[in-house]
């Protein structure tokens, strides 16, 4: 008896015109709205315009490191739920080199003074002397380059593999070479986003400190990479080449690890604040007092209704996940709500509305909290956002939109249950 054996090609899978279109788009709103956002820095000051970019850096720069991540856990996982996300997640990863240049304006704000308060204290200011041999700007920017250099190596070698693997030059014993990479590199990604994080977020109040923060915000990337493939797999799955074996369940995966981590983010968020408020200890829930009053209280509790409890209930039922409108809507709002997690971790540090070594004109709380800096953070997302975006769907057009190669790709296009 023969048998007709089908071969797959990376061809069958090219990318349709419509990523073109949404490449274009975005770079006419980037273009557009840096416009919008140089003139507003004009007018606010160097100091906001640094303030209003490290919040647009955050998320962005959020979007590329969960987006590594993932594709790193899916190599050493090998499962067939990250298949289908490899590539939007590879694109995103190789945006790092543009995070890079991002983060140089906040190493120039923090050179000159200009946006964190440590580089014009003295040790005994900042309570701990030995504070001074990791808060000192050579340490500073030594450790940030260090970080990209080995970030950008993550992505550009598992980028590298991924063509290899497309044009049929590996073989499967090759393939433990990159699980264990994949295998470091997660355990890199932990440690070294740590410091990242606190060097560019706690850094801002650096009288207090939390164990937990950078697992909150290593969470809160892999969360905004879920909610962002959510996103963009729904609207490729409606026309070729995915339309033709995309299943509802990929989009039930998705929606249930996004469940997943808007959990753990609560969990992670309550454990920080219900430690720290036990210990009762005025060097720690300084930073919590700061963001209680003043009007800033109004975020936290926002972020407690529609970042968790909202989402949880919705997420609880499978019917939802296996919508496609309703499951996209939910990631939309996770998107929106983790821009305002952001604003709540870091525009407070500006705004404090109580007597902390920020000088006297950071004495305003919310109420301080002008047009001018709303709109510039707005147009600075949005800015910054629109010049990522055109470079991801750049490089999402250069490659089939599947792994066809890979070895594990047509167990993945079988129905669950046989």
């Amino acid at each position: 008896m023969s048998h007709l054996v089908t071969r797959i090609t990376p061809q069958e899978f090219a990318p349709p015109a419509m990523i073109d279109r949404m490449r274009t788009r975005m770079l006419v709103v980037g273009a557009v709205f840096g416009v919008v956002t140089l003139a507003l820095a004009f007018k606010g000051g160097g100091k906001l315009f640094l303030q209003a970019w490290l919040f647009a850096f955050m998320f962005w720069f959020g979007l590329s490191m969960g987006s590594l991540v993932l594709l790193m856990l899916q190599y050493t996982s090998g499962g067939n739920w990250g298949r289908i996300g490899r590539r939007i997640w590879e694109a995103a990863a190789s945006n790092l080199w543009l995070m890079f240049l991002c983060w140089l304006p906040l190493l120039y704000g923090m050179w000159s003074n200009k946006l964190f308060v440590w580089t014009t204290m003295k040790p005994e200011e900042l309570g701990v002397d030995k504070v001074k041999y990791y808060l000192n700007p050579t340490f500073f920017t030594v450790r940030g380059v260090l970080f990209f250099a080995v970030w950008g190596f993550l992505a550009w070698r598992l980028y590298q593999w991924s063509k290899k693997e497309e044009a049929g030059e590996t073989a499967p014993a090759q393939f433990v070479g990159i699980q264990n990479l994949s295998g470091f590199g997660i355990v890199f990604y932990g440690m070294s986003l740590t410091f990242f994080v606190i060097d560019l977020v706690m850094s801002l109040y650096p009288q207090w400190w939390s164990t937990v923060f950078g697992m909150l915000f290593m969470v809160g990337q892999v969360l905004t990479a879920f909610c962002f493939t959510i996103w963009l797999l729904t609207r490729l799955a409606q026309i070729e080449p995915l339309s033709r074996m995309f299943k509802i369940d990929y989009l039930h995966d998705f929606g249930k690890l996004m469940f997943a981590f808007v959990i753990l983010w609560a969990y992670l968020s309550f454990s920080q604040w219900l430690i720290i408020w036990n210990g009762n200890m005025l060097s720690e829930i300084r930073w919590y007092l700061m963001r209680l009053n003043h009007g800033w209280q109004y975020f936290g509790t926002l972020l407690i209704f529609v970042h968790f409890v909202f989402p949880f209930a919705l997420l609880l039922s499978r019917n939802l996940k296996r919508n496609a409108p309703r499951i996209v809507a939910v990631a939309f709002l996770l998107l929106f709500m983790r821009l305002v997690d952001l604003f709540w971790q870091i525009a407070p540090n500006f705004y404090p509305g109580a007597p902390v070594p920020f000088g006297s004109s950071a004495q305003t709380g919310l109420s301080g909290f002008g047009w001018v800096d709303g709109a510039l953070y707005v147009t600075t997302v949005i800015a910054m956002g629109g010049f990522w975006l055109f470079f991801f769907f750049l490089r999402l057009s250069k490659r089939s939109l599947l792994p066809v190669n890979d070895p594990g790709f047509v167990e993945m296009l079988e129905a669950k249950h046989g």
